[in-house]
Parts: C-alpha cells; structure tokens; sequence
C-alpha cells in the first residue's frame, strides 16, 4: 500500500465538515495546510500551515497547492453554480501546476446526472472536469450528516416538543453519516492513490426513516419523538434566512428532485465501499447516545 500522503491541503477548513477532515488526516500523521478566508479566526493553533486566501482567488489557491502531495476538496455550503466551477477550475489548474498527486473531492451531498438542478448539475460538471484534466482524483457522495438533526434548528423541536422534522417524505430511507465518519472515509481515501477515478457514495450502516430515527431519539431524550416531513416551501423560507434566498432556493430545488426519486434513494449499500475503503461507520444509535441533547436545545442553558 502506497504512504499516507506526508501533506495535505484542506479546504473550508473552518467550516465543520473541513475542520473534521483537518483533524482526520492530523491524527492520520499528515502535515496539514488550510485554507482559511482573510479575517477569520484560527482554530487549529501550531501544527496547522495556514494560507490566507479563498477559492475565488486563483493565486492564493495556487499559493495554497505548492509543496503538499494531495488536496482535500470540500466547496462551500453556500457556494452557488457559477461559484462551484470557478472554485473547482481555479483548484484543478492549481493542483496540477503543483503537481498534486491525488485530489479527494466530498462532494457534500448526493450527485446524479440529469437532476435538472443548478446546484447538482454544476457538481456534476465539476466531476466530469477533474476526470478529464488527468488530476488523480476520487469523488466521495456522502449521504445525510447526523449533525442536521443536532442543529439549533433541530434538537430543540426534538428535546422540548417530542418532533424530528426534515424536509423528506416519511417513507424514504437514509444511511445518515457524522462528519467523523465522513471525514474518515476521505482519509482511507488518500490512502488508496489507485481507486484515482472512482466515484463513491458514503454513508452509515443503516438506512433509516424519519419515524425509525425518531424512535431512537425517543429512547435517549425520554420523551416520545415522531417525524414531522417539512413542506419544501417551509424548508426554503427556514433556509433563506441562514443561506440567502437564491442559496435556499438552489437547495430546496435539490430536494424537489429528491423528492421525485425512489425511496431509498439515500439509502446506500456501503458494503463495496467499505471494501475499498475499509472504515466502520458509527450507527445512528451510537452517535445519538454520545450527544449532549439537553445542551445543543439549550435546555441547560434555560435552567
């Protein structure tokens, strides 16, 4: 098996999914560099190179490339179609004047041809961009993060009212993942220069319904919890105010689509994966127990 990469430049390193991976690939043993917008706080102290720049700035990615033997590509959450190839065009040129030799790109969400979404189409694009540049690259689809259902949006309906809401049909299926696990399956990837090519969907090791993980949930916080589908109309307006409306309304359109699909659409078969990427994703069950729902609804803080 090839080394592990001796260093790695992630990005949206302050975000929570970068800051998973950052982590991930330090305990990995790999020298990490970041990139981190002007301004912004650090929170990684010694042991982190930082470059001070954004994917919008063609030099300061190029800065950012130069001396690491691989990229772990995370966009950021609001970024928009035209924000999505630029960042992606400006990183693909700078890694491969840098020779970078292995790009892992989390995708942050599932990717299919022909949605008719902006959002999903940009990514697929982005995709079909880093295959042909000759840049070795493997794509990672993760499913649903664990972590949207701890949000301050969320975990206070669940610990005080007893309701999980999302905007997904009561039916569907989801092998829902935490960002460790995430951030686990990038650095299994970086490990495995071979699969360079491969398109892979993550997630945990069972797919759950909404009711199934409202059962769970029942059992930790001591109060019946059930599963409220949120309209996308509500789900649009609850995102405006944290995203912009053009953004909320990009990712409302994704979950439209979503929404057309079959079932099981989220529920992914991790057995192949996991063979390529051998790692043991945490059960819902296992995250759930390990949350502080009193503090993430804020009910400590009330007392």
């Amino acid at each position: 098996m090839p080394d592990f990469p001796s260093s790695i430049l992630v990005t949206c390193a302050g975000g929570a999914q970068g800051s998973a991976i950052v982590q991930a690939c330090r305990v990995a043993g790999a020298t990490v560099r970041v990139l981190l917008r002007k301004g912004s706080p650090d929170p990684f102290g010694d042991g982190v190179n930082i470059v001070r720049g954004d994917l919008a700035d063609a030099d300061r990615v190029g800065l950012a490339c130069l001396g690491v033997d691989a990229v772990a590509l995370t966009l950021p959450l609001n970024a928009g179609p035209k924000e999505i190839l630029r960042y992606g065009r400006n990183m693909i040129d700078a890694a491969l004047a840098a020779d970078v030799k292995l790009l892992v790109f989390n995708a942050s969400g599932h990717v299919a041809r022909h949605s008719g979404t902006a959002l999903m189409d940009a990514k697929v694009e982005l995709i079909d961009r880093l295959k042909a540049s000759g840049l070795p690259s493997i794509v990672l689809k993760p499913t649903l993060y664990m972590s949207n259902i701890a949000a301050p949006w969320s975990a206070p309906a669940i610990v005080h009212r007893g309701v999980f809401a999302y905007p997904l049909p009561s039916d569907f299926r989801a092998s829902w993942i935490s960002w460790e696990d995430m951030a686990a399956y990038v650095v299994e990837a970086m490990r495995r220069p071979e699969l360079a090519g491969a398109s892979l969907d993550i997630g945990g090791p069972e797919a759950l319904t909404g009711q199934q993980i409202g059962d769970v949930l029942s059992d930790i916080v001591g109060r019946q919890v059930q599963y409220y589908s949120v309209p996308l109309a509500d789900f649009a307006t609850g995102l405006s105010a944290m995203l912009g409306k053009d953004a909320a309304d990009q990712v409302a359109d994704n979950y439209a689509w979503v929404h057309r699909q079959r079932s099981r659409l989220f529920a992914v078969e991790i057995a192949d994966t996991i063979g390529m990427l051998p790692i043991k994703p945490t059960s819902f069950a296992d995250w759930a127990k390990a949350q502080d729902w009193p503090a993430l609804a804020g009910t400590e803080r009330a007392a």
